[in-house]
């Protein structure tokens, strides 16, 4: 898919010099939703936006592990026991991009210091794109024709989500015969679905001037999914990536979205929820 691309100071999106994330968001309207393989179709986008930056979504074909520091890499590189990974490896702008064959693991945030995993619902920008430091992503392991490598074992793992732990005599989310555990999943279900629906903000000379759009459609979802989460039933190592993957699914710059449900969770946890269900089974 074309993403927008870094221009002096800023960013090619209305939001200019504003941009929290230059040339790592979508010109497409529903963002990674509308990724393609058509030929066709890729060359209409790049012959409409020639300079685009290439995105990719990840969990379909490729899983992302999307390292930011020198501790980080190591510190994956300890875990695989190795001194360089297998596959395609991309130097981005200040970090690494390890390439595997999709694996079904959804998105996560912070699974280590400096590490993100991008899986279902992911995004990751390719070479040759550019990035805000004028630098170039570039493959320092080729993309050959042979494929991928599967995920070891070790990054499976660390990345799989925690199971939610057992609240105080109540069910887990994860437990399907729950009715908490149902509130709880329709709860996530319905606040993903609000921030796929949220109108786009409107720009102008660089200034958002009307509506909070997906933003607050974000905030709005954290707040009160933590909210539930004080309750008990909810497990923010679940909820935040399925959040996070929905906000970079529309086009929110991944680092906006994380500090936005962070901020929207505290306040949720601050302000507790009974689900109506509960609320019954107490007054009874």
């Amino acid at each position: 898919m074309p993403l927008h691309t870094p221009s002096p100071g800023g960013c090619t999106c209305a939001a200019g010099r504003r941009c929290s994330s230059p040339g790592k968001h979508p010109r497409l309207p529903h963002g990674l939703h509308e990724a393609s393989t058509d030929p066709a179709q890729i060359r209409r986008w790049w012959a409409r936006w020639p300079h685009a930056n290439i995105g990719l979504a990840t969990g379909g074909v490729l899983d992302v592990c999307d390292i930011d520091t020198p501790e980080a890499l190591r510190r994956v590189l300890d875990l695989l026991d190795v001194v360089k990974p297998p596959g395609p490896l991309v130097r981005t702008g200040h970090g690494w991009h390890l390439w595997y064959a999709s694996s079904g693991l959804p998105s996560r945030i912070g699974v280590l210091p400096g590490m993100d995993w991008r899986g279902k619902g992911g995004l990751v920008v390719a070479p040759p794109s550019l990035h805000a430091t004028g630098d170039w992503y570039t493959f320092t392991q080729p993309l050959t024709g042979t494929p991928l490598p599967p995920v070891p074992d070790v990054l499976c793992r660390l990345v799989t989500p925690p199971a939610s732990p057992l609240a105080q005599g109540e069910p887990s989310v994860e437990e399907p015969v729950s009715d908490l555990g149902r509130y709880g999943q329709a709860a996530l279900t319905g606040e993903i679905n609000r921030i796929h629906a949220a109108p786009r903000p409107f720009y102008s000379g660089g200034q958002r001037v009307s509506g909070g759009g997906r933003n607050d459609a974000l905030v709005k979802a954290a707040f009160r999914l933590g909210q539930l989460a004080a309750a008990g039933g909810l497990d923010e190592h679940v909820v935040w990536p399925q959040l996070a993957a929905a906000a970079t699914s529309v086009g929110l710059p991944t680092a906006e979205a994380r500090r936005t449900i962070a901020s929207g969770w505290r306040a949720g946890v601050r302000h507790p929820r009974i689900p109506v269900r509960r609320v019954h089974r107490l007054r009874r």
